[in-house]
């Protein structure tokens, strides 16, 4: 018996999306998506948005990418819900309705990756684990979202069973800016005290879609996803501040150093056309623990998800057989 996942006619094609999102999508997340706020004592609040299964293979845990949230992931986790999983979604710290320790909702802040990561583990604790008893946890991340998902598996390496990051921030091109200067910068940046301030080509939300000239091939879901954003002033987070240039540069250096400790496998899922994330940080990782299986998409652009249908079909059933595999 074969999987719906196996089937062309599982996803949506680039004509009828739109069509797909209204009678398809919106129903099952008005009808069964929950969402809530996990409180973090001094630390703020998490906002999250889940669904529960009612006979689950597993629970997949998302973890997002810079200014990301809830909005970029509703056909992903309508896939995965339909493929038999409970979805979990929390909104990092600085993204969406969680906490903000800026007054510029546009601007991502953070001192170092590891509040992101100690969110993570508190969200999987608190929430993840007391409204699911299944044993099986996999971990499904993309860009940022995969250094920080990188980061948590080699401190908690026992949480989950297998991990998927797709297109994940382990070194970023840095708009092709020599490294050194990127690094002289971020120094100088501390000496001065340059934390709250946007780096070099970082700035607020624009109204006007840059489509194409963005991470997504499919324009009916970036165009999809634009339009949240634009509607919600707390999706509109754009560009990072000093603060989390040097968070990430630090975060990227350790998840790469420290790949050897992750014990799980992992499908790592790298985009040949990333205009953000540059590939030698991908394959450095991989290099370092044999447990890490790299697959290229030669002509995606960073979001594979958003790619061209070839590539979202070859990807979708890629990550399907990956999460299913003993």
């Amino acid at each position: 018996m074969s999987n719906q996942w196996e089937n062309e006619s599982f996803y949506f094609g680039e004509e009828n999306f739109k069509e797909c999102m209204t009678a398809k999508v919106a129903p099952l997340l008005s009808r069964f998506c929950m969402e809530g706020y996990l409180r973090l004592e001094e630390r703020g609040k998490i906002h999250y948005h889940y669904l529960i299964h009612p006979n689950p293979k597993g629970t997949i845990v998302i973890s997002h990418g810079f200014c990301e949230g809830f909005f970029k992931y509703h056909e992903v986790m309508y896939y995965f819900y339909q493929a038999g999983y409970s979805v979990f979604l929390p909104e990092m710290r600085g993204h969406g309705y969680s906490t903000r320790e800026v007054e510029n909702r546009d601007m991502v802040h953070i001192t170092d990756f590891s509040e992101y990561v100690e969110d993570f583990r508190d969200f999987v604790d608190r929430v993840v684990l007391t409204k699911t008893n299944h044993d099986r946890l996999i971990l499904f991340c993309h860009s940022m979202g995969g250094c920080v998902g990188a980061l948590f598996l080699e401190q908690y390496p026992t949480y989950f069973s297998r991990a998927i990051l797709s297109s994940p921030m382990l070194m970023m091109r840095w708009n092709d800016t020599n490294p050194v200067l990127v690094s002289l910068l971020l120094l100088w940046s501390k000496i001065c005290g340059w934390n709250e301030r946007y780096m070099p080509g970082q700035h607020d939300f624009v109204p006007q879609s840059p489509y194409p000239k963005c991470s997504a091939i499919s324009k009916a879901r970036y165009d999809y996803q634009f339009r949240l954003r634009k509607a919600h002033l707390e999706y509109r987070t754009t560009g990072g501040d000093y603060s989390w240039g040097r968070a990430a540069s630090r975060g990227m250096k350790q998840a790469i150093r420290n790949a050897n400790r992750i014990q799980i496998p992992v499908l790592l899922l790298s985009a040949g056309q990333d205009a953000l994330v540059s590939p030698k940080g991908q394959h450095r990782f991989a290099a370092n623990n044999p447990k890490v299986r790299l697959e290229e998409f030669p002509n995606s652009k960073h979001e594979i998800f958003n790619a061209d249908a070839t590539d979202r079909l070859t990807y979708y059933k890629m990550v399907f057989q990956f999460m299913e595999e003993e």
